[in-house]
């Protein structure tokens, strides 16, 4: 029997002699006679040398949602007062423009 790995991003199906197919999904394993392949095997990837670490690039991008939550924060500050300011502008012009009696 061999350890058949899948390594590739998606499921892979393995034929055997007897019609049946078995699936692997990433990372999943299987033992399998050889003599029951039946036709040459899919692309199974290659088995990862070392781990990757994404630490890096989650922490920047961490850093980058911070900084982006802080902007929209201070836009919504300024929004909020641009609000107030032409409710307060608005109550002038037709305070202004208002016939007096």
């Amino acid at each position: 029997m061999a350890k058949i790995t899948n390594y590739a991003r998606g499921s892979r199906g393995i034929t055997l002699k007897d019609g049946s197919i078995v699936w692997l999904d990433p990372g999943q394993s299987a033992d399998i006679k050889k003599d029951d392949i039946a036709g040459p095997l899919p692309d199974l990837g290659r088995e990862p040398e070392e781990p990757v670490s994404n630490d890096d690039e989650v922490s920047a991008l961490a850093a980058q949602v911070a900084d982006l939550t802080k902007q929209v924060e201070a836009l919504t500050t300024e929004r909020d007062g641009l609000a107030k300011d032409k409710e307060d502008l608005t109550k002038q012009v037709e305070a202004l423009t208002t016939p007096k009696k």
